[in-house]
């Protein structure tokens, strides 16, 4: 028997199908109401806007990306690590084209989607504090390590989405690496 989904939900679905493969820009609001079948007034309905369209639709792929990349307690933290990122490079890869135009500024500076950006990326570094460094505590130092070493798994995977010279393992192996020297180089205070 097939689960109803409630139409909220099916529209975020779809948003997540249109703007998986299309910028913000790109898509008007018939564009999605046609997409989903339904009048614009039913549309505006559930979302006022278009942009709170996106932004339901953003929340939504941050909790589903916070989802397929939790960390598997039942490994040692390296391989939990590297689990993770297997997820994170999946998920980019299957999101692509969303994922760049996110990450390059999608809609301009949009304090609402930068919220919900800064949300995953810091409960990475709580992911981080508590499975990787086993609970404890983050110094100043190692928590600004972290940070940076996000930014840079986020730069280099949209270099890889773009150049697709390495293969996803390899991407991983580059991540994993850089946050062993960071370990190396964040672990005491000057």
């Amino acid at each position: 028997m097939h689960k109803r989904v409630p139409r909220r939900q099916r529209l975020i679905e779809i948003g997540m199908d249109l703007f998986g493969n299309r910028s913000y820009e790109e898509i008007s609001i018939d564009d999605i109401a046609a997409a989903a079948d339904i009048s614009k007034g039913l549309l505006y309905y559930y979302f006022p806007t278009k942009h709170d369209f996106y932004a339901a639709v953003i929340q939504h792929a941050a909790e589903q990306l916070l989802r397929e990349t939790e960390p598997d307690p039942g490994l040692e933290p390296t391989e939990r690590l590297r689990s993770s990122l297997r997820a994170y490079f999946s998920y980019v890869d299957r999101h692509a084209t969303a994922y760049m135009a996110l990450l390059r500024g999608g809609i301009g500076v949009d304090a609402q989607v930068a919220a919900i950006m800064d949300n995953v990326r810091q409960s990475y570094v709580q992911r981080v504090s508590e499975n990787i460094m086993r609970g404890r505590p983050l110094s100043p130092r190692q928590r600004i390590a972290i940070n940076g070493w996000i930014g840079f798994v986020e730069a280099t995977s949209i270099a890889w989405l773009n150049q697709r010279c390495i293969d996803q393992e390899e991407l991983c192996d580059l991540a994993t690496a850089a946050f062993a020297m960071l370990l190396r180089g964040g672990s005491h205070e000057p």
